[in-house]
């Protein structure tokens, strides 16, 4: 298929940004420039209208397209390491709106607590990205030795999607009088055990490869082997993979900064939230 020239002539690169995870755990890999940057492109009128949505980058296929546009060197944004999101929403932003973002922070004084509105430079935000230097193997106590990779979009996608539903679920049963007490508990039960049974998943999905403590055996590399024996191991070993897991997917984004309270005059540092909702305000 021929390239629209009109296109072509139109949409260029606004800026272009380091990833933290150096375009590693994509596949295919993204193309980057020769200082391993992505480029990034402003908004379009389509995708600002997605943006607008209350919650839209929080539902998976609107974060997708948005990515799908803006940085069209990502060939599968589903399989976007989710550490790399936050860094390049932060460009998409800044290509579309400019440098400076609007943040709301209270003082720390117990006796004021106002509301402070703030200005964040884009720029040095994304001049404290730093690369995640957590080892992505690691070896448990009984030698068995696993590689692991970050989650993805579409995997905090899935986990967010059923947190929502229990949460409805939970607040339903909590509405209805005419449910029994051994009704709402098995109820209960049941909604917890699918998150649970959804985050042994989401960790498997993240384990590569697992050696065995015999050195002369092949690595164990099929999903289903992986998830059944994730399924069994003790909660010691469990909870030291998905601890390396949820280290591997930190955005290592410096978020810590010098403030002052215009009602008391206050200094004080402090830690921004950066609340994706909110990034494309305008």
């Amino acid at each position: 298929m021929t390239a629209n020239p009109l296109i072509a002539a139109y949409k260029k690169p606004a800026l272009y940004v380091a990833l933290p995870s150096k375009g590693k755990w994509y596949d295919p890999k993204p193309k980057l420039s020769v200082d391993g940057e992505l480029a990034v492109y402003a908004m379009s009128a389509r995708d600002e209208l997605i943006t607008k949505t209350p919650d839209a980058l929080f539902n998976g296929e609107a974060t997708v397209a948005l990515l799908e546009s803006c940085c069209p060197d990502i060939t599968n944004p589903r399989q976007m390491p989710v550490n790399d999101l936050l860094v390049v929403l932060l460009a998409i932003r800044q290509a579309s709106y400019g440098n400076d973002l609007s943040v709301d922070i209270k003082c720390t004084d117990e006796e004021c607590g106002h509301i402070n509105q703030m200005a964040v430079d884009g720029n040095v935000l994304l001049s404290r990205v730093k690369e995640n230097t957590y080892d992505t193997t690691i070896k448990l106590d009984n030698e068995f030795g696993l590689e692991l990779t970050p989650y993805t979009i579409e995997d905090r996608t899935r986990l967010q999607i059923q947190q929502v539903k229990q949460q409805a679920i939970v607040q339903q049963l909590m509405a209805t009088e005419t449910q029994g007490e051994e009704k709402m508990q098995e109820q209960f039960g049941k909604t917890f055990v699918e998150i649970a049974e959804l985050s042994v998943e989401l960790v498997a999905r993240c384990i590569k490869k697992v050696h065995l403590p015999d050195k002369d055996s092949e690595p164990i590399v099929e999903y289903q082997d992986i998830y059944d024996w994730l399924k069994i191991i003790t909660k010691k070993d469990y909870e030291q993979i998905r601890e390396r897991v949820e280290q591997l997917s930190e955005n290592n984004i410096d978020t810590t900064f010098d403030a002052n309270c215009a009602e008391c005059g206050k200094d004080y540092k402090t830690n921004i939230e950066l609340d994706i909702a909110g990034f494309f305000a305008g």
